[in-house]
């Protein structure tokens, strides 16, 4: 026998035509044919692909298959990156930076971080990393230089109220806060929670318990940028203020219902919790489970819209498969997935939304403090890029920002062509060349001078590159 018979057929096709007109198999293949093809594959093919690239693949090609974003196969250190990032455990010095007028600041430095032990502060403004200077770089430039191995060195240079501070940083794990917690004045309190990583439900109950201690008439619960995590630390949440009922209905792939119950306690005060785009999965069940309840109303903007639910799967052969089981629906069967809740109150803009909160609970007083990166509302911090520009030794204060804390609303009048300043039932119409005003990349600032005019009891103060404004 001729032993080239013994070789498989080769082909040489034009293969331009027949790539336009084919077509999936009608056959489903077995795994049989999974495992020839990859063998096949493994012997024959130019590449020579390996049994581990060609295995990942096809694990791949099976996620892939399901058009499901959230379900996901881990690798043994995919997982443990992941779960890194599910518990908010980090590498680093832990500084938050944000470009402000062409300068680096640190906007905000987390709790128990080498930041924080070396003393950097809220407002420093970054200078130098490793002796090379930041300025004219980006954030990502900067944060990529201050990146490093657990363990290592990094030597900073920030520049505070005109001098220049040094610090040497060894890198190291942190974990960024779960709960934050403070008084927003007049027995208004404040409770951010950042994600539902594990023992959130007990790190939220502790510090309830010691806003309630402290005397309260209503509580902002924050949930705005959390992307969820567990669901039984949601329903331990829940149960801070829902004394029997359901945090969801769970819905399997056989269209059954099964109730999240809950059996908590109920509050005698108002609760307002605030949303926008990135509140996703558990952060959507609990807010929807309080507002069904008549516990809560939403403030903001609309929910992402995640309302499926995954389950944790370990690959016996290794690795982790996270895997959506269920749909959830809020207690009175609303749904969530891919619509999102929307908001009993509109309000777009993160510092606007703050102090509509705010106000909806009672808050009368109100202090803003803008510049360096952040805009300071009442002590909450909240990363705003130019929110002041500078023109001749004169602050301005982005308009947005104005008409937000006097409780005011603006805009432009075309047929005038003025800017309209509309609070407490009176109109102040200007031109946008009037002093006090300044246009600066598209934006309308105001300075306090003249806001003060508009607003009466307004008081200012310029210091140390931050203009403070009270109300």
């Amino acid at each position: 026998m001729n032993s080239k018979k013994l070789r498989p057929a080769l082909l040489l096709l034009t293969l331009t035509g027949m790539l336009a007109s084919a077509a999936p198999s009608a056959t489903a293949a077995t795994s049989q044919q999974v495992e020839d093809v990859k063998q096949m594959l493994e012997q024959y093919h130019l590449v020579s692909p390996s049994e581990e690239a060609l295995n990942d693949a096809a694990i791949q090609g099976m996620v892939d298959s399901l058009q499901d974003p959230y379900t996901q196969y881990f690798s043994e250190e995919e997982w443990a990156s992941f779960n890194s990032s599910l518990e908010q455990e980090y590498v680093g010095i832990g500084v938050v930076l944000q470009q402000d007028q062409n300068q680096i600041f640190i906007e905000n430095v987390i709790d128990g971080s080498p930041a924080a032990k070396a003393g950097l502060k809220p407002g420093d403004a970054l200078l130098s990393v490793n002796n090379v200077s930041v300025q004219g770089k980006s954030v990502g430039d900067a944060i990529t230089s201050l990146s490093g191995l657990e363990g290592s060195t990094v030597r900073v240079v920030v520049g505070r109220n005109g001098a220049s501070v040094t610090a040497v940083l060894t890198r190291s794990s942190f974990q960024y806060p779960l709960v934050v917690s403070q008084s927003l004045g007049e027995n208004v309190q404040y409770l951010q929670l950042t994600q539902f990583s594990t023992g959130a439900a007990n790190k939220f109950k502790e510090e309830l318990t010691k806003l309630e201690n402290s005397g309260i008439s209503s509580l902002i619960i924050d949930l705005r940028d959390n992307g969820g995590g567990y669901l039984n630390e949601a329903q331990g949440i829940a149960a801070n203020f829902i004394k029997e009922g359901v945090l969801a209905h769970l819905v399997d792939s056989q269209g059954a219902d099964v109730p999240l119950e809950i059996e908590g306690t109920e509050k005698s005060y108002p609760v307002y919790v605030l949303i926008n785009g990135y509140s996703a999965s558990a952060s959507e069940l609990l807010s929807g489970a309080l507002r069904d309840y008549g516990v809560a109303k939403l403030i903001g903007s609309r929910t992402y819209g995640k309302g499926v639910v995954q389950q944790l799967l370990q690959v016996p052969s290794g690795g982790y498969l996270k895997v959506t089981n269920e749909e959830y629906y809020t207690p009175k069967g609303i749904q969530v997935d891919k619509k999102g809740l929307t908001p009993d109150i509109a309000v777009d803009g993160e510092v606007q939304q703050l102090i509509a909160a705010i106000r909806q609970a009672g808050g009368t007083k109100l202090t803003l403090t803008a510049g360096k990166g952040a805009v300071v509302v009442n002590g909450v911090r909240t990363s705003y890029s130019d929110s002041v520009v500078r023109k001749n030794g004169t602050a301005f204060l982005d308009l947005k920002l104005a008409a937000a804390l006097s409780g005011a609303t603006f805009g432009y009048e075309k047929s005038t062509q003025s800017i309209v300043f509309k609070r407490n039932n009176q109109t102040v119409r200007v031109k946008s060349n009037k002093a006090g005003l300044y246009i600066a990349n598209g934006t309308t600032y105001v300075s306090p001078a003249l806001l003060a005019q508009w607003v009466p009891g307004l008081q200012s103060s310029d210091s140390n590159g931050l203009l403070k404004l009270s109300l």
